[in-house]
């Protein structure tokens, strides 16, 4: 088993959804969704795979805790709530968020949720949900659903996205994470590219931009726009599961995120798993037991050594969200997780395991 008792370990983003078929709001878009999910289900290895009945399910804020702190070494994670209007409760509530940040005020913060053509008044509602829950940034997806069909918009949009980014700067927040590269379910590409970053982080310098699920596909457009930006990051939640299930795409993957920034692109790569999507604790000893070969960048060749490994999984995020590693490990000190044997995978849930 891996050991990485000296290195600080972040979960960029965990959720606790509901995936149960009475919380579908829209039933010809959801549904999809899930089945997605069980797909991904499906590639992991047999230890980590869980029965349909128990995924399906609604998952309690509680699970998420367990699977990162008692089963996994991982230190901090970002909670992101979800606002995706073909779930009752956006699939992952904004009440499970507050009940797991106040469950783990030290190992834990959150983000906002906001749709932005949905909601009404998004600047209000993020201002609202900054002083109602302490957010430091904000989660958006590039969708939005409802009867009538599906409509996305470009982060680049200056009538329907900047007002936000704008009020996002005017509150003194520091990140927002945008879902891309994954489109969500049946719904069309190109609100999921990643041209539409560009322009948005040259125009909120201030605030960092976040690629959620970075490279699982456009990974040589995705590094160029953090080779240029320095507010640009990738987060590689769903991207990051490769490691285990396809360790050479992932290595490709990875090359192609880094060809245009080079070595010095490591640091703008954030570990990710999406807790309980997939299990932290495989992803993070697939990437740590990883052995990369040389690789080609536009600068030269180089390789991701243990300290670029040490920076993606932990320090990145930090950097990325202005937060102080120490005072982030002197905050967890001797709390009920520290200096405990890991359990095993799944052990401390409600989830079963395929026989």
């Amino acid at each position: 088993m891996v050991t990485l008792d000296d290195v600080f370990v972040a979960d960029a983003v965990s959720h606790a959804y509901n995936l149960h078929p009475s919380n579908y709001a829209i039933e010809r878009y959801a549904e999809p969704v899930v089945d997605l999910m069980l797909g991904a289900e499906a590639a992991m290895p047999e230890q980590y795979r869980r029965t349909e009945e128990s995924f399906l399910t609604d998952w309690d804020p509680s699970v998420t805790a367990n699977m990162l702190f008692r089963e996994s070494p991982v230190d901090f994670t970002v909670f992101h709530p979800q606002s995706i209007t073909i779930f009752e409760d956006g699939l992952t509530s904004m009440g499970k968020a507050r009940e797991f940040v106040e469950a783990h005020p030290n190992r834990s913060a959150q983000l906002a949720s906001i749709d932005i053509i949905g909601m009404e008044n998004p600047g209000d509602e993020l201002a609202r949900q900054a002083d109602e829950y302490g957010v430091h940034g904000v989660k958006v997806y590039p969708s939005y659903w409802s009867d009538d069909g599906h409509t996305g918009f470009k982060m680049d949009d200056a009538e329907t996205a900047f007002p936000l980014w704008e009020r996002c700067a005017d509150l003194g927040l520091d990140v927002v994470a945008v879902h891309k590269a994954v489109p969500f379910g049946n719904v069309p590409l190109d609100p999921y590219r990643v041209d539409d970053i560009e322009e948005a982080a040259a125009s909120f310098p201030d605030l960092n931009f976040e690629i959620v699920h970075g490279g699982f596909i456009l990974a040589e457009e995705t590094g160029y726009r953090i080779a240029e930006h320095d507010n640009v990051y990738v987060n590689l939640e769903i991207t990051a599961a490769d490691a285990a299930t396809r360790p050479d795409q992932f290595v490709e993957t990875m090359e192609n995120l880094l060809w245009a920034g080079g070595k010095e692109a490591v640091e703008k790569v954030i570990w990710g798993c999406g807790t309980p999507q997939f299990h932290p604790r495989l992803l993070l000893e697939s990437l740590w037991e990883l052995d990369f070969p040389e690789m080609e960048s536009r600068d030269g060749t180089y390789t991701i050594t243990d300290d670029d490994k040490r920076k993606m999984v932990g320090a990145n995020l930090a950097d990325a969200h202005g937060f102080d590693v120490d005072e982030l490990q002197d905050a967890i000190g001797d709390d009920e997780y520290a200096d405990t044997d890991l359990a095993d995978p799944y052990s401390t849930t409600p989830f079963e395991v395929e026989a």
